[in-house]
């Protein structure tokens, strides 16, 4: 049983002009794992880059990823959302007076 598995490098110049930077066709069903380590040796790497997305036929085959999905997954970092900010010091509803009373208790001031 052949299996065909997919790849999708994140710092492929061609990802604007195509779902997949290559795929290759191995014996057996492998494991995600050995997947994986498919590509690194047909691209002769020791390791795959960041955010490379592989999948295999089967798995696109079961309609679980979309082209939307599949491009989503190998965006840069810095296109992601960003986290909550941190309050900042009037959101935590600090008073002149709570703080002299922090500075007393701490020994900071007299």
């Amino acid at each position: 049983m052949r299996t065909r598995i997919h790849f999708r490098l994140a710092n492929d110049p061609n990802n604007q002009h195509a779902l997949w930077s290559g795929a290759i066709t191995v014996d057996k069903k492998p494991t995600k794992n050995a997947a994986r380590k498919a590509i690194a040796k047909h691209l002769q790497v020791e390791q795959l880059p960041e955010r490379t997305l592989v999948v295999t036929e089967h798995e696109l085959a079961s309609g679980n990823w979309s082209a939307a999905e599949i491009k989503a997954e190998t965006t840069k970092i810095a296109d992601a959302p960003t986290k909550k900010r941190k309050k900042a010091f009037a959101d935590i509803g600090m008073t002149f007076d709570r703080a002299e009373e922090l500075l007393k208790q701490f020994g900071l001031k007299n």
